[in-house]
């Protein structure tokens, strides 16, 4: 088989170049995503090195490693912003810098090419290793996508050994022609797979939004039921209500009566249980969910809650509101749905409220 470099050269200027093309006109639609200039950035410069590094599978020259090892960090600085992590480490500094030194030291010991050639061939296939495990390790969704990108990068520095192996002169071309189909292949799943996961990202924030109370952040009726969905042993309900609510906003403005809120989950929030959940129910109620089937540690949660909101009063613009609020508590179990649980605990909430405020009563 004969192999024709000036081909391969084309055709890897001309996948490197389409990519970098893809990512910089991302960029372009949204400045603020700086990934996307280095994703950019990274495919072109794998362009100028598919035309200008013209022996393929060999690092003769100390521009080399540079050159494929500054790709291959720009990549990894985009996947890391896109994280929202820091774009660089120093391991990460050290892994780039690494086949530059590695070329540098060995011809100044006077190795032979092919001795340099593969030491710095092992330290570049270390550098897209590390880049590949860290985009598989990072992956708390266990995204398939993710998966998927993580994977074509491993196979980049499994493909650039392939030359390294003892094979005969006839399979030298071959190996050759494997790294520059990989180079093709993983190109265009990696591009195609960032751009799913910007996607699957911002599907996931429209989802978290349509359960989420913009003003709390706390979630919504939505987001409680879909939580407690898969709920199936006992548990505690605690509906509360702010007291006299609609006097704050009269008094102070209803950008106070927002802050009050946004107050009230922050200091319910601090005494959430570690498995409870916490939702702005609508208006000023609020719904705290917790597994337990003790009695007796429900009503402690719950006069927590109350004395969180009404143990000292809320600052707003150097003045002091006092809130109180009204707590109800119901317990769940098997005879018992939370759905049945809510209500019980909304009318004892009333009852608190006809008894004077600023209570806790059990249902």
């Amino acid at each position: 088989m004969d192999l024709s470099i000036p081909t391969l050269q084309f055709t890897g200027f001309v996948v490197f170049a389409t990519c970098g093309s893809v990512f910089a006109a991302c960029w372009l639609l949204h400045r603020e995503k700086i990934h996307h200039l280095l994703f950019g950035a990274s495919f072109f410069t794998c362009a100028v090195m598919s035309v200008w590094f013209v022996d393929f599978g060999y690092y003769g020259s100390v521009w080399s490693p540079l050159g494929w090892s500054l790709g291959g960090s720009l990549f990894w600085s985009g996947f890391r912003l896109f994280d929202n992590q820091r774009a660089v480490t120093r391991p990460m500094v050290a892994l780039f810098v690494l086949p530059t030194v590695v070329h540098i030291v060995c011809a100044a010991s006077g190795f032979t090419p092919s001795t340099i050639n593969a030491a710095s061939t092992l330290a570049y296939a270390l550098h897209e290793g590390a880049a590949a495990h860290y985009v598989l390790a990072r992956n708390p969704s266990r995204s398939p996508i993710r998966l998927l990108a993580g994977l074509a990068l491993g196979a980049i520095s499994v493909a650039i050994c392939l030359p390294l192996l003892p094979l005969q002169p006839s399979h030298v071309a071959l190996s050759i022609v494997a790294i520059f189909v990989v180079d093709h292949v993983v190109s265009v799943l990696l591009t195609t797979s960032i751009l799913a996961l910007e996607a699957e990202k911002a599907y996931s924030a429209v989802a978290r939004q349509a359960r989420t109370d913009p003003l709390t952040q706390l979630l919504n009726r939505e987001g409680l039921a879909e939580a407690v969905s898969r709920h199936s042993g006992p548990a505690c309900v605690i509906f509360a209500d702010l007291d006299h609510f609609k006097s704050v906003n009269d008094r102070f403005g209803h950008a106070a009566g927002d802050e009050v809120l946004r107050e009230f989950a922050r200091r319910a929030k601090a005494i959430l249980p570690e498995n409870g959940h916490l939702a702005r129910f609508g208006g000023e109620e609020f719904v705290l969910v917790h597994a337990t089937k003790d009695r007796n540690a429900a009503l402690i949660l719950a006069e927590r809650l109350r004395f969180a909101i009404g143990s000292r009063p809320i600052s707003w613009n150097g003045q002091s509101i006092p809130v109180t609020a009204s707590v109800g508590v119901a317990l769940s179990d098997t005879r018992t749905s939370l759905a049945r649980a809510l209500e019980q605990a909304d009318a004892a909430l009333y009852e608190a409220k006809l008894a004077g405020r600023d209570r806790v009563q059990a249902a």
